[in-house]
């Protein structure tokens, strides 16, 4: 039994790396209107820069990294990782044109690639089954407060210190704590499997493991859960700040301040009350490890198309009404993660941990980040001679109602998890 303060030094650890995963890359969001006006970008360009550039790297590079972690050291895996996405993030701030921020979002998207699959990994190991929703919770928390951190000081530091300075400072902060990292982690044995039987995936070359992963029902309906759920989280992450600044009409720090509030508040209380919830629930049946993301999906879709659509003048005790739409949504929205992370986990032996968690993580950035972004930009571009600046408005309400599939497909997920023992056919 490893230590607790070992225990809590490591979670923290995590959840630090976890903050400037996601910092690094939404922070690009709040400093997209400024970035786009210097390098004379449109919000194609620009959707592409924030979304497919990093996604498409972070896809095809996650997958081997987690196969490394899987058979060598997560604790180095993350520290390196840490540090190239950091180093990346500050030469981003370099960039003097569209290619050269292209390359060094690809460069972010490679480094974080390798961090989030071989974490989950590392907390199964260090956390008792009972507690581990909870546990993954705390790494949603920590994205949470990237997302906030990044969004109110790039909005900040965007009118402080410029753009480019505003992506130096995040970058540097990282690199130390990957230092950190590498210095006091201890890479722990491998838990036993939460499943009785065999190791089926030990000795197995990546393309095997794969094709084994994808014939699992559960884990196919857990990824494409994952995957439109996605869609709209990281949608919202990055052009809802734009969407601000346009709808309404506020500057770079003060819609940062306002989306701190309204989106990175209620959703790190949303994503502990998911995580508690979850493992309360899943050990009475765990079923709900799928119920429970399907119904908060369910919630989300009238929440954002509120917010979209609510008039910026309509006011409830002098609160805008969307922003009071955008708070709920907020505390609904992480509740799919907690549960997919902690099922994803359960579904594999020991030697196919990183691997799980990269293949449905991977998939559900790539589409969610990847092409959710660029559709939504692609649709200001189309929609903006009959809606100018309101175009934003509804592109992003269009790409809102993509996570009542994700209910459905995290309804087929409880279907698979009736009994512990049918979790994997």
């Amino acid at each position: 039994m490893r230590g607790e303060r070992s225990v809590r030094w490591v979670l923290g650890l995590l959840f630090l790396v976890s903050v400037f995963n996601v910092c690094d890359r939404t922070i690009v969001s709040v400093l997209a209107e400024d970035i786009r006006r210097d390098l004379l970008l449109d919000d194609r360009q620009m959707g592409i820069v924030m979304g497919l550039a990093f996604s498409a790297t972070y896809l095809f590079a996650g997958i081997p990294l987690a196969f490394v972690a899987d058979r060598h050291s997560r604790t180095w895996t993350i520290s390196i990782a840490l540090f190239i996405w950091s180093a990346m993030t500050a030469l981003t701030g370099l960039a003097q044109s569209y290619v050269q921020i292209l390359l060094a979002r690809m460069g972010v998207g490679v480094g974080e690639a390798g961090g989030s699959p071989a974490s989950h990994a590392l907390v199964v190991d260090y956390v008792a089954p009972h507690r581990r929703a909870r546990a993954m919770s705390l790494l949603s928390v920590g994205s949470l407060v990237g997302l906030g951190g990044g969004i109110l000081y790039g909005g900040w530091a965007s009118e402080a210190l410029g753009w480019r300075w505003a992506l130096i400072s995040v970058g540097l902060p990282g690199v130390a704590t990957a230092l950190l990292f590498g210095a006091t982690v201890v890479d722990p044995p491998r838990r036993a499997a939460d499943l009785p039987g065999p190791d089926a995936f030990t000795g197995r070359g990546l393309p095997a493991v794969l094709l084994a992963l994808l014939r699992m029902p559960a884990f196919v309906a857990l990824t494409l859960g994952a995957t439109f759920a996605n869609v709209v989280s990281l949608g919202r992450n990055l052009w809802e700040p734009t969407f601000l600044r346009r709808v309404y009409d506020l500057g770079a720090a003060e819609a940062g301040l306002v989306y701190l509030f309204i989106t990175a508040v209620p959703g790190i209380v949303g994503v502990f009350a998911c995580g508690a919830l979850t493992d309360r629930l899943g050990r009475r049946d765990p079923r709900w490890f799928g119920w429970f993301p399907a119904a908060t999906c369910f919630l989300l879709v009238p929440l954002c198309l509120g917010f979209y659509f609510a008039p910026p003048d309509a006011r409830l005790l002098g609160v805008p009404v969307g922003f009071l739409f955008s708070f709920g949504a907020s505390l609904v929205a992480p509740g799919w993660s907690p549960a997919t992370m902690a099922t994803a986990q359960s579904l594999v032996p020991p030697s196919a941990r990183a691997v799980s968690a990269a293949t449905w993580s991977m998939i559900a950035n790539f589409v969610g980040l990847g092409i959710g972004p660029f559709v939504v930009g692609d649709l200001n571009v189309r929609l903006e001679s009959v809606y100018g600046d309101q175009a934003v408005r509804y592109s992003l309400a269009i790409v809102g109602v993509v996570p009542w599939l994700a209910t459905l497909c995290f309804l087929m997920l409880a279907r698979r998890l009736r009994r512990p023992s049918s979790a994997n056919v």
